[in-house]
């Protein structure tokens, strides 16, 4: 007997129904009538007609003909009558034969059934689909430039077809075909010729051996080079702004990573609502193509008034004044007033333009208030940075001078200055800068106290953290984080410079920064930091998904006293505009008490 694989579809539709034509028929007269249809049985026949379809085939077929035929999809609308039905009956085995094709079946039967002559309601659809065809060669054929470029020159020919996906006596599906296809033009329109172009692709089918012959043939085009750059829409803001973010050069080779990395670098700038980077490559000829910059300005003052909450700090009311041209000069000021229940800060920072060799200078201020835990630490830094390098690897050097009050309870405060140097790298391998499914995200900072009468002593604080991303399916997702951090050096380096852990980033199922060293009836900063967290996501749509995490961590004065405690919890995620917001409840084995957190963004 030959296995069988059911797949059944069935649904309703509406084949007769109740009109009222004249408006002066009185209630009683369709009473009457309702009645008489109930009696003899034909008002279940006059509201709905079920039809329904089967198919005998393999599991991978049924659901590609449940997904794809028409007859399928049209199972559950109203409007479907017999007509239209016998119509969709006649048109199926030919639609499956052509959707079966696509998956590499090209000798499939298709037998169709019905319950009766007369009745055709119920019908089922045998398919046999047998063997997939594999594929017997494989043609790449290129013409254009590319057949005078250098070895070394990329991409080259060698490489294209070394990374040509299809392989020779594997099963042949369209699907895969295509996909190839658009790869393989890719590769050619993003870098050096943007006019490439597929002249002839073919898929012969030999049914005697059921095999498919693959060719493609690729002409690359001319070999395009970048122009000058042109900008317009700007009134405000000088022109070095652009011209120093622009790491496009006349007679550069066309790359479209590079105009989009341009775009990228002026929305981010701050300065621009709308930025269009444009290059012509209509016409294939070998003549430099311009590149067009268009602007629209962002207004150069700003004033907002926010209010919000935060499960780490409490209610929240924000108050910021922007300049985004300073003196006229392009220099950016931005302020901020915040009060939160337990913390309360007044910031200012100066940015400078980016210059040409690609440093980005600032001023800051910072001022701030915090009372956690029993400890009150009020403090002052005052900092200057000069940061370079791109998105994928960025450096930043600073100088800064910190002056802290800090005050725990039930014992004597203290103040204690420090004058640093810091250094910092952040490495971004990601395959999305928002939403990441894939890559690392690494961060290292150095922060020294170097001159010991300027400080409370000598000391260095030495931090990394690093986030893990790895698709397992396609729509379950690993992430992992682990954070590591040390002082050495004087024992009396301000608590700004030591470590706590606890709250929506760190170890949730805690109070924020309720782990640490116990001093009185306060929780102080350890020397030693070691938190990590190991998180699956599971998207159930294409915006939304749930998570099962696992926190640990801890923050002590000395590596032996580091006793990591642990968080579990269960959340929701959400792909905003701004990058994935969660929602998680956490549970601290430690504490036994259940907590609410919120994260936005990637923090990196």
């Amino acid at each position: 007997m030959p296995k069988k694989w059911p797949g059944t579809i069935s649904g309703f539709t509406t084949s007769g129904r109740l009109q009222n034509h004249s408006g002066s028929r009185s209630g009683l007269s369709y009473l009457a009538i309702l009645i008489f249809l109930l009696l003899t049985g034909n008002i279940a026949q006059a509201a709905q007609k079920q039809y329904t379809v089967e198919f005998d085939a393999p599991p991978a077929i049924v659901q590609l003909l449940q997904q794809h035929l028409e007859i399928s999809r049209s199972i559950n609308n109203p409007r479907l009558n017999d007509a239209e039905w016998l119509r969709l009956i006649r048109a199926t085995p030919r639609e499956i034969k052509a959707l079966v094709a696509t998956e590499g079946y090209f000798s499939a039967s298709v037998e169709a059934s019905t319950d009766s002559q007369t009745d055709r309601s119920s019908v089922k659809f045998n398919v046999r689909p047998g063997e997939q065809a594999t594929i017997s060669e494989i043609e790449l054929r290129f013409t254009g430039d590319i057949l005078q470029q250098t070895p070394d020159d990329q991409p080259g020919i060698h490489q294209l077809k070394a990374e040509w996906g299809l392989v020779k006596n594997k099963p042949f599906t369209q699907e895969a075909w295509d996909q190839e296809k658009r790869k393989l033009l890719s590769e050619l329109v993003v870098y050096r010729y943007p006019n490439a172009r597929i002249v002839q692709s073919r898929a012969e089918v030999n049914s005697k051996t059921n095999s498919v012959r693959l060719s493609v043939s690729v002409d690359s085009g001319n070999h395009r080079r970048f122009g000058e750059l042109a900008i317009s829409g700007l009134q405000r803001y000088p022109e070095s702004i652009i011209r120093n973010l622009n790491q496009i050069k006349a007679g550069d080779d066309y790359n479209q990573n590079s105009l989009l990395r341009l775009q990228s670098d002026l929305q981010s700038a701050g300065y621009f609502s709308n930025v269009e980077v444009i290059a012509n490559v209509n016409q294939d000829t070998v003549a430099p193509i311009p590149v067009e910059v268009r602007l629209t300005e962002s207004k150069s003052i700003k004033v907002g008034v926010g209010v919000g909450a935060s499960t780490n700090t409490g209610a929240r009311t924000q108050l910021t004044y922007s300049d985004l041209n300073l003196l006229g000069r392009g220099w950016r000021l931005n302020t901020s007033l915040r009060l939160e229940q337990r913390a309360q800060s007044l910031n200012a920072s100066v940015t400078l333009p980016t210059t040409e060799e690609g440093y980005r200078d600032s001023f800051s201020n910072h001022t701030a208030r915090e009372d956690i835990e029993n400890q009150v630490l009020t403090t002052s830094n005052f900092g200057v940075q000069r940061s370079w390098g791109t998105y994928r690897f960025e450096q930043s050097m600073g100088a800064n001078y910190l002056i802290e009050h800090s005050k725990v309870k039930d014992v004597e405060s203290s103040r204690k200055d420090a004058a640093t140097l810091s250094y910092g790298v952040t490495l971004r391998r990601t395959d999305h800068e928002l939403m990441p499914t894939r890559g690392y995200l690494f961060n290292a900072n150095f922060t020294g106290a170097p001159v010991d009468s300027l400080s409370e002593g000598t000391f260095l604080r030495s931090y990394v953290k690093t986030q893990l991303y790895y698709p397992l399916t396609r729509s379950t997702q690993l992430m992992t984080r682990l954070e590591v951090g040390a002082v050495t050096g004087a024992n009396s380096a301000p608590a700004t410079y030591l470590f706590r852990a606890g709250g929506d980033q760190s170890v949730r199922g805690y109070a924020y920064q309720s782990l640490g060293v116990t001093e009185g009836n306060a929780i102080v900063g350890g020397r030693y930091l070691l938190t990590g967290s190991v998180e699956i996501v599971q998207w159930l749509t294409n915006q939304w998904g749930i998570a099962l995490f696992a926190d640990f961590g801890d923050a002590a004065n000395d590596t032996s006293e580091i006793r990591p405690v642990y968080g579990y919890g269960l959340g929701g995620r959400w792909k905003s505009p701004v990058g994935p917001l969660g929602a998680d409840i956490a549970y601290g084995e430690d504490t036994g008490e259940y907590r609410l957190h919120f994260n936005l963004g990637v923090n990196f």
